[in-house]
């Protein structure tokens, strides 16, 4: 089945648009916001992405169902995306005042929509909620719904970069015991030097192509050594030892990766681990409905390895529900959300993890092997950068590995980077 790949570099499988869109009250939704029919009753409108690891319209039509009953009078319209045309479309509508009430906002988006005043914050609301606890989600996914200070968006769902994957078989065929996999760094190298065999078999294979996930990858590196790619919204650490010192890692796997690891995707990764040809991937949770169909081996999954004397610390995307700023009908759209928060209603419309602990756990719990070391390592998640000009922090991340990867110093690697870092910044100020 074809694949695409959202902003937070997690895949799902790719279905037809109008598997989507459900009869009904499922219906395109392009007028103003906050909108009324013909009959003079209120209509709010949400747009969502396309997730379809399953069909999510059967679930918002129960959500819309339950909504439409509790508030007589009111309609609600329901329209998705493709992902690769839903950033495009809803930067255009909201810039020009025709944006949907209720929106979905990948976590890394959530601070440039703020910061363009295209959303409304949301604390008086929160915390005057019955419905919605902060500590009622995973405390990562709330954590992306922050920017200077305030609450911009509830959290729908989430997932971590990322567990590590591993063929428990080439561990026992390189004398190596699957039932204690490489914790440490140093273990880790060791462990990969010794499942490469080249050329037909390689200890690890390293995302490094020029796109977010490898990124959000190799923040888990960045995270786990205490480092971070910004102090605040606008200061940058890029530079840091304990950067530099996670790039020097990735650089010492290198050595155990297949060649061409600068064009090396997510799915190229998995793909060369399916097969047998890496004994190691990094990547999340959404890749075991992979695995369970392709990995024709013994196969696990086990936390990634941590600097020695540190834990794992993973990397978190996923998206936030969000209220236009122009909306006529904030209050009504607020209360949606709320009706999407309950534990039943967020499993409802989600392929990705819910951020509700409750729904999320059960969720792991019910779909995924060693359920554990996920809520292990989706507890120990952090977001990327909150700030508006991330993307284009992110391509100057994504730049200096590929400079790494060429055979760059890292620190002079992530010297570089830090300066256009600071240029993006003070050209945006």
């Amino acid at each position: 089945m074809s694949r695409f790949k959202n902003a937070a570099g997690f895949q799902r499988p790719a279905a037809a648009v109008a598997a989507l869109l459900a009869a009904g009250t499922l219906v395109a939704a392009c007028g103003n916001s906050g909108s009324s029919s013909a009959s003079g009753s209120k209509v709010i409108t949400v747009w969502d992405q396309e997730q379809s690891a399953k069909n999510i319209a059967d679930g918002y039509q129960s959500v819309v169902k339950q909504f439409e009953q509790a508030h007589p009078g009111v309609t609600v319209k329901v329209q998705t995306f493709p992902f690769a045309q839903y950033r495009d479309k809803m930067l255009v509508a909201m810039k020009g005042g025709t944006g949907p009430d209720v929106m979905t906002l990948d976590e890394v988006w959530t601070p440039e929509f703020a910061a363009a005043g295209l959303i409304t914050p949301l604390d008086d609301r929160v915390q005057a909620s019955k419905q919605i606890h902060p500590a009622d989600f995973f405390s990562g996914a709330w954590k992306s719904t922050q920017y200077q200070g305030k609450t911009w968006a509830v959290p729908l769902n989430f997932d971590v970069w990322e567990e590590m994957y591993y063929n428990a078989d080439m561990f026992r065929a390189a004398g190596l015991d699957p039932n204690k996999p490489p914790t440490t760094w140093s273990e880790w190298n060791a462990a990969a030097a010794k499942l490469t065999k080249s050329p037909n078999q390689f200890g690890i294979s390293l995302i490094g192509s020029k796109d977010e996930s490898s990124s959000v990858m190799t923040d888990s590196l960045l995270f786990s050594n205490g480092g971070q790619i910004l102090s605040g919204s606008d200061k940058v650490d890029f530079d840091s030892p304990e950067n530099v010192a996670a790039y020097q890692e990735y650089q010492t796997l290198l050595k155990s990766a297949p060649q061409g690891t600068s064009g090396t995707a997510e799915s190229d990764a998995v793909n060369q681990f399916t097969a047998g040809k890496a004994a190691m991937i990094l990547d999340g949770s959404w890749q075991q409905d992979t695995m369970k169909t392709s990995a024709k081996f013994d196969w696990r999954i086990a936390l990634p390895p941590a600097p020695d004397g540190k834990k794992f610390v993973g990397a978190l995307g996923g998206w936030n529900l969000a209220v236009n700023a122009k909306s006529d009908n904030a209050d009504l759209a607020y209360q949606f959300i709320e009706m999407l928060s309950q534990p039943k209603n967020e499993t409802a419309v989600n392929s990705l993890i819910p951020a509700l602990k409750s729904a999320g756990e059960q969720f792991v719990q019910a779909n995924r092997k060693q359920p554990d070391v996920i809520l292990s390592a989706l507890n120990s998640g952090l977001p990327r950068p909150a700030s508006p000009v991330y993307p284009q922090l992110s391509e100057v991340q994504q730049s200096t590995l590929q400079a790494i990867i060429g055979g760059k110093d890292p620190q002079s690697a992530l010297k570089d980077g830090a300066q256009q870092m600071n240029q993006v910044i003070a050209n945006n100020k």
